[in-house]
């Protein structure tokens, strides 16, 4: 009888070079990253490796370079960038942005300033 934990696992069968078949677990791979706001993936950033993996791999293999770049997909860091450099320029207040949009603009102005 399997341990309970390993039930409802996914199992592939295996011919050991003795003769014998056995079933292993296959081990999960990772998703692919999303966007955080509209939920497209998000390019640059590894996918279908182990963590283990991920850590061996050097930083900017990892993830882009830029300012929310693993969070973000490019159309809506635009979007982001352009209220961050409205509002601190006094040309949009903070109630005038799009709420899913605030928290990752006020991570940009931290930057800027």
């Amino acid at each position: 009888m399997p341990n309970p934990d390993q039930r409802y696992k996914k199992h592939k069968t295996v011919k050991t070079p003795g003769g014998k078949t056995v079933r292993r677990i296959v081990k999960k791979k990772t998703k692919k990253q999303t966007c955080a706001v509209c939920d497209s993936l998000i390019h640059g950033v590894p996918h279908g490796k182990r963590p283990f993996e991920v850590k061996k791999l050097s930083k900017t293999e990892r993830r882009p370079e830029n300012l929310l770049a693993s969070i973000l997909c490019p159309k809506c860091r635009d979007l982001v960038y352009m209220d961050a450099v409205m509002l601190k320029n006094n040309l949009k207040s903070e109630e005038e942005c799009d709420l899913r949009y605030i928290k990752y603009v006020k991570m940009i102005l931290k930057k800027i300033e």
